[in-house]
């Protein structure tokens, strides 16, 4: 039985609020259009995620549907990692991540 690490980060109401706004254009027979900022650091962050993954320290990831958060799990990781790998990821760096819940999981299937 591996244990693994659950993180619920909470996204900031600017990066939601752009989120939402962006998916109602699109719904309404617009542009999907992020704001230049979250649009860049959205690139870096899915390339270090993609990473991660592949690395078979992260088991998978992605947001909630109000995008209030976004809910990550890793593995084959310590609890320091954990926190570690989150400093480094873009959203975190350009504050659309401000924080963060880190619980050990046991994985079992």
């Amino acid at each position: 039985m591996a244990l693994s690490y659950v993180v619920t980060a909470r996204l900031s109401d600017y990066f939601k609020d752009s989120y939402l706004k962006a998916i109602a254009e699109a719904n309404s027979g617009g542009t999907f259009k992020l704001p230049d900022d979250i649009a860049a650091s959205r690139d870096s962050h899915n390339d270090y995620l993609a990473e991660l993954s592949a690395s078979g320290k992260m088991y998978c990831a992605g947001p909630f549907d109000d995008f209030s958060a976004a809910l990550f799990i890793f593995e084959n990781v310590t609890r320091q990692e954990v926190d570690e790998i989150l400093r480094k990821d873009s959203h975190v760096q350009n504050g659309f991540i401000p924080e963060w819940e880190v619980r050990e999981w046991h994985h079992r299937f």
